[in-house]
This record gives C-alpha cells, sequence and structure tokens, in this order.
C-alpha cells in the first residue's frame, strides 16, 4: 500500500517572528540585508589583507583610487577582480543558507543563448555611445581626435581595458540585477524592486569624480534598462555585455580629458569635450547629459520592439516576462 502523501497546509507565521519569515522560509528583504553584509565584510577583509601583506596591489588600490578615469585599466581590473571575489563569497554563502545555486540568479540561460545576449549587449552598448558622441560633434561640442596609441600599446591597453570593463559588468549586474533584483523581487514584485535597486544603483555614482544630479538620474535609467533585459531575457548576459561596452567604450575609445579622465595615455583617441555639464555630461560621461536622457528613451523603445513581452518563461520564473 502507497503511503498517504502530506497535503497539510502551510502553517502561517504569526507574532514576531512574522517579522523575520514566511512560511516559505526568511524573508527577501532580511535574505539581500545577510547578503550585503557578507559582500561588504568579504571585501573589507580582502581589501585589507592585500593593502597589509602586497605592496603593489595596496599600490594599485590606493594610489590608482577608485572613481571613473582617474585610475588606468591594471587599477580598475584589480579593484573589480576583489570586489568579485567578495561577491563570490558572498554569494556562496546565501546560496549554501537557501540551498539555492548562482545559476538561479540570472545566469541559466545555456551556454550558446548566453554568448548571443552577450554579444547583443556588447552592441548596444558600442552603439550607444557612439551615437552620443555622434550627436555632441553634430552640436560641435565634441570631437574624436587622431588616435594616439601604436598599434602594439593599442592591443595592450585595449585588452586590459577590455577585461577592466568586462570585470564592471559582471559585478555590477551580478550584484544589483542578479542576486538583489531576482531575490526582492520574490518579496515585493518585479518592477518595484527594478525602481528601489536602480534608484540605489544611481545614489552609488555619487561619490564619482565630476558626477551631477543629472548623471545619477542616467545612471538610475542605465539600471531600468538592464532590469527590462533581464525581465524580457531572463538572463544577465545583455546586460552584462551593454554595461561593460559602454564603459569600455568611454575610457578606451572616446575619453576626452575634461570629461572626468585624467589619465589619457592609456585611451586610443585624444577626444575633446566642450561645451556646458548639461548638454556634454560634464564628468559622468556622454550620457549625462539632456542628448543621453533622449539616447535612454530611444533605447528603451527599440529594446521593446526587438524583445517584446512573452507569456512563455525565458530562464526562470522570478524573472520572467509578463
Amino acid at each position: 500500500m502507497s503511503p498517504t502523501p502530506n497535503t497539510s497546509p502551510v502553517q502561517p507565521v504569526g507574532g514576531f517572528r512574522s517579522i523575520f519569515v514566511t512560511p516559505t522560509g526568511l524573508r527577501a528583504g532580511w535574505r539581500l540585508l545577510a547578503f550585503i553584509c557578507f559582500f561588504v565584510v568579504s571585501q573589507a577583509c580582502l581589501q585589507y589583507l592585500l593593502i597589509r601583506y602586497s605592496p603593489l596591489l595596496r599600490e594599485l588600490l590606493i594610489a590608482t583610487g577608485t572613481q571613473k578615469g582617474e585610475f588606468r585599466p591594471t587599477g580598475l581590473l584589480t579593484l573589480e577582480v576583489v570586489n568579485l571575489v567578495a561577491l563570490g563569497m558572498a554569494l556562496f554563502a546565501m546560496t549554501t543558507i537557501e540551498r539555492s545555486r548562482v545559476r538561479d540568479y540570472g545566469f541559466a540561460s545555456p551556454v550558446r543563448l548566453g554568448a548571443l545576449r552577450f554579444g547583443e549587449g556588447l552592441v548596444w552598448g558600442l552603439a550607444m555611445v557612439t551615437a552620443l558622441c555622434l550627436a555632441l560633434k553634430a552640436e560641435g561640442h565634441f570631437s574624436f581626435g587622431p588616435v594616439v596609441l601604436s598599434a602594439p600599446l593599442a592591443l595592450r591597453y585595449g585588452l586590459l581595458w577590455a577585461a577592466a570593463t568586462l570585470a564592471v559588468g559582471l559585478f555590477e549586474e551580478t550584484l544589483f540585477r542578479g542576486y538583489g533584483q531576482i531575490t526582492l523581487a520574490s518579496g515585493i514584485g518585479f518592477w518595484p524592486s527594478a525602481i528601489l535597486l536602480s534608484a540605489a544603483f544611481g545614489l552609488t555614482h555619487l561619490g564619482d569624480v565630476g558626477y551631477t544630479w543629472l548623471g545619477v538620474v542616467t545612471a538610475a535609467l542605465f539600471g531600468m534598462i538592464f532590469s527590462l533585459s533581464l525581465r524580457r531575457t531572463g538572463s544577465l548576459w545583455l546586460g552584462i555585455g551593454f554595461h561593460a561596452a559602454f564603459d569600455f567604450a568611454e575610457t578606451f575609445l572616446f575619453s576626452p580629458p575634461n570629461g572626468g579622465i585624467a589619465n589619457i595615455s592609456t585611451h586610443l583617441f585624444a577626444s575633446s569635450l566642450s561645451g556646458p555639464s548639461w548638454l556634454t555630461g560634464g564628468g559622468t560621461g556622454v550620457e549625462g547629459g539632456i542628448n543621453g536622457l533622449v539616447a535612454f528613451a530611444v533605447v528603451f523603445l527599440l529594446f521593446n520592439w526587438i524583445h517584446p513581452a512573452r507569456t512563455k518563461n525565458l530562464g526562470q520564473q522570478s524573472v520572467s516576462a509578463p
């Protein structure tokens, strides 16, 4: 005789415990807070160890700074590798506690599909920066300038900036749109969590050199684009490619010194920028001006057209399209 299945209802959680848990486990907000704590502690410990015991890495982490444009690619790459290791430690802790897998947080796509999404993201990022630079050039505020690196140096620094900006995209998208977005969405819904975390993403840029409030708004809009990408594709890979390519174009390809870039010896073009920051973006980057707001509107519309909403699950239930 087969055993009788357990059909007893889930017992509700009441009283003080309901602040922390639901019938299915720890509330999303507390899980996200625990994840952030694991990450911050891991990052602080790693940075302390490197600064304490490695003079070379100490120089890269401190002397180069952590602000956009104040570092060379080696400094940025060092910083982001530390961040990625700390992020991996935090993810390991939370997936162990939750009995989940890293792939559940935006990495469930098959390898081939993930590569295609990543490649598409690269196109979006490069195209957006190029379009913004061309718009400023047409308005008389931007010049691409001559190529200032020899072929060997261009290859060397191009690869270093590519690795560094890829690390930035992978770290920030996994932190904000991966574990953060998917976890918080399980508690308050996808779009409320997208708005909240995109605002937080924008505010984290306040400490960057030359950033204006309009730049903070455009950073938040980037968060919304990457959230839309996660929603429509069920994967982080398009957003990672978009993020990495945009940063690569703004640092290695087109990086005017009065746009917040202090060291131009590692960049391909000797670009120049002139005009008010509300138009050019100033230290924020070319996306931080009025042209950037127009570009974001165009990107939203184009992306919505290319990747329409679907009812079919595109990877995992928590990020599937409506």
